[in-house]
């Protein structure tokens, strides 16, 4: 029962996190009233279960070592529900960032596997693997297409009309922004998504909380370092130059990433 509630809580604020960045993609208002509606039944069900613990432990029963992620989510909750309230809905974006960081400290309190299954021949590290590159391969196509944005208006504020980006991208520049935001947020997502299979593998696979090697922590900052990104577009509204500087940069940040930090082997 108690594994049921804790994976159900965990699915609410992972489908929470989906819902929040299909908002943040296609601004839909919808998506932000149905992400906060998982974000509120992932709340309820991270109460039932401590209810549940403390009444059968007779004592509160989340303070073990093992469960004090599970409860850190719980406050992290609480810490946005009152965020919420006392903003309205200015900080409910936020979500996106809130959801998934619940479903990394949700993933620590999961269970083991006891079977004999090779540690890199599961669903979730090739999940990692996969997503990972797709991640990768956005931010690849975000920072291309800022910088060909910048070095176009740059030509365009210089009047060098014969140039060949101002011939062939001076009629694009809205375009070549909005593919910039799109991919920029299919890289968040999809980092995040990586993310959440390494904190799901690390937990059940390899019995760790969170792997404290170098590749993942520089892996954690790009994901906060996109999020960031994302809510100077969509918060402060952020266009142009400024916001494709900020991705040209997150570009460079994820090839040293990507060529020069590597995982140790496990």
């Amino acid at each position: 029962m108690l594994k049921i509630i804790l994976v159900a809580s965990l699915m609410s604020y992972f489908l929470s996190s989906l819902v929040f960045w299909m908002y943040i993609f296609t601004k839909k208002k919808i998506g932000e009233k149905v992400g906060f509606s998982f974000f509120g039944i992932g709340f309820l069900l991270q109460l039932t279960y401590i209810g549940i613990r403390d009444i059968q432990e007779r004592s509160f029963a989340v303070a073990t070592e093992k469960e004090l992620p599970f409860f850190l989510a719980f406050l992290l909750a609480v810490v946005f529900y009152g965020l919420s309230l006392k903003y309205k809905k200015q900080l409910r974006d936020f979500g996106s960032i809130f959801a998934p960081i619940n479903v990394f400290l949700i993933a620590m309190t999961l269970p083991n596997v006891t079977s004999d299954q090779q540690v890199h021949q599961n669903f979730w590290f090739y999940a990692h693997v996969i997503l990972s590159m797709m991640a990768y391969a956005f931010i690849i196509a975000a920072a291309v297409v800022a910088l060909v944005y910048i070095l176009t208006e740059r030509d365009l504020k210089r009047k060098k009309l014969d140039s060949f980006l101002v011939s062939k991208f001076s009629s694009s520049l809205v375009l070549l922004q909005d593919i910039e935001y799109k991919s920029t947020v299919l890289a968040f997502i999809t980092l995040s998504l990586a993310l959440i299979a390494s904190s799901v593998w690390s937990s059940v696979y390899l019995g760790k909380h969170w792997i404290w090697d170098l590749k993942q922590v520089a892996l954690s900052f790009l994901w906060i370092y996109y999020g960031f990104i994302i809510h100077v577009m969509v918060i402060k509204h952020e266009k142009g130059k400024k916001a494709s500087y900020l991705t040209v940069v997150g570009g460079f940040f994820a090839f040293i990433v990507y060529w020069f930090i590597k995982h140790p082997m496990y």
